[in-house]
């Protein structure tokens, strides 16, 4: 989807700067989108809260060994969190909130 991941090339989000086009550093209060450290190309922000998102979260999300801010909130995805995201050392901000989630955090 070209509207929520403009930067993506192929439409992955493994954390493998190969993959973007054009990764964009986060700052404060930016829109909606999948962020990088410009220092080394790793995903370190995801942010698409109320974009109607509906699924589950994938288990190639815990590839992200970078991500600092994750939030989905407001949107309809469902399922279970995947124990793997527990491996996530430098998550801070883990948002989500007002989904269809269910069980305990990893």
């Amino acid at each position: 989807n070209t509207h929520v991941y403009p930067h993506l090339k192929d439409g992955r989000a493994d954390g493998e700067v190969s993959n973007f086009t054009m990764c964009p550093a986060y700052s404060s209060g930016d829109p909606n989108g999948v962020y990088c450290d410009n220092g080394d190309g790793q995903i370190t922000h995801v942010v698409l809260r109320g974009m109607g998102l509906r699924g589950t979260l994938p288990t190639l999300l815990g590839r992200m060994s970078a991500i600092v801010d994750f939030d989905v909130s407001r949107n309809d995805i469902g399922g279970t969190i995947p124990t793997v995201l527990g491996a996530w050392a430098s998550i801070i901000y883990f948002y989500v909130y007002n989904n269809a989630l269910s069980g305990t955090l990893p």
